[in-house]
């Protein structure tokens, strides 16, 4: 799933919060329990009658923040990435996949988190800044 927004922050600031995992998983997934060491994260999803537990890495860089994470307790393999692409100027493409069992339910339940919550993201990162004096 692919989602376009706009900022009215200097980009360093957004990619700066958004590659906090704290941030990004509430505001953004609306996690309900998140666990960071380092750039290594644990959380859980409440997602109708299914809680998905995953693990993951959050990578960074001058133009790109990537999460990357499998799903806990479940064969191999199942897993996705959400990832934050500067486009130009102040827009920012996000992409969202999951693959494994109940993928299509998963890709729908949290693409419609996503795009409810990405249209109130510059107001979070607003408070986010104040919160972190940046």
């Amino acid at each position: 799933m692919e989602f376009t927004f706009y900022t009215n922050h200097e980009i360093n600031v957004v990619l700066l919060i958004i590659a906090d995992p704290n941030f990004t998983l509430y505001k953004i997934l609306g996690a309900d329990v998140v666990r960071v060491n380092g750039n290594t994260y644990d959380a859980s999803f409440t997602l109708g009658f299914i809680v998905l537990m995953v693990h993951g890495v959050v990578y960074s860089s001058n133009n790109r923040v990537s999460y990357r994470f499998n799903t806990i307790g479940v064969s191999g393999g199942e897993g996705g990435f959400l990832e934050f692409t500067v486009i130009k100027g102040r827009e920012i493409k996000v992409l969202f996949e999951y693959e494994g069992k109940l993928g299509s339910f998963i890709n729908f339940i949290l693409g419609r988190r996503i795009a409810k919550n990405l249209k109130k993201l510059d107001e979070e990162i607003r408070l986010e800044r104040i919160k972190r004096k940046i």
